[in-house]
């Protein structure tokens, strides 16, 4: 669940950063821009890297699933017990129990949130390492081939349609998996 939008967030900039611009310069301005594509959420599938990555967040996000499973279940306890045992209790047990219950709702709604920003935190992490990796690749595939521009495919770009013989992505693949 949390692993499913993890590379969506690079940007094209990320991927355009990394190419030579000074090949730009070079091109006259009749000269047409070449150009390819990447699909980035394909290579975090398909890499052992990005496997490996996806892999560690899925392990994390399902700890923290069965932590709060349990937690949940707890307060679920508490306030069967402060219903079923509220009314034959004196006013000032009744209250001490609501007491306690608020405050295991209120620790379930912060560790709740704590995991959410842990997990997202982690997968910003995550993609930081994936992109330092991929970028030195993504550069020498396009100086080797002589791209100006590589976009993104699932970013929101303006791209309607590209040939996919343009799809560096299988390229990407292998040279992050034969990297050390």
């Amino acid at each position: 669940m949390y692993a499913r939008n993890t590379f969506r967030a690079f940007g094209i900039a990320a991927v355009m950063a990394c190419g030579d611009t000074s090949a730009l310069a070079q091109v006259g301005p009749n000269a047409p821009a070449i150009f390819a594509t990447v699909n980035l959420s394909y290579i975090a599938r398909a890499s052992k890297a990005g496997k490996a990555a996806l892999a560690r967040l899925e392990e994390a996000g399902k700890r923290k699933e069965v932590e709060a499973a349990a937690r949940a279940a707890e307060v679920q306890k508490q306030q069967a017990a402060l219903q079923q045992e509220g009314g034959v209790m004196s006013d000032r047990a009744r209250a001490d129990l609501q007491k306690a219950f608020e405050r295991l709702r209120i620790d379930f709604d912060r560790f709740r949130q704590d995991a959410q920003a842990e997990l997202q935190g982690m997968q910003s992490e995550i993609e930081a390492n994936f992109r330092l990796k991929l970028i030195p690749i993504v550069d020498q595939i396009s100086k080797e081939q002589g791209f100006h521009f590589v976009f993104g495919l699932e970013q929101s770009t303006m791209i309607v349609w590209a040939n996919p013989r343009l799809d560096i992505s299988d390229e990407v693949v292998k040279r992050l998996d034969a990297a050390p």
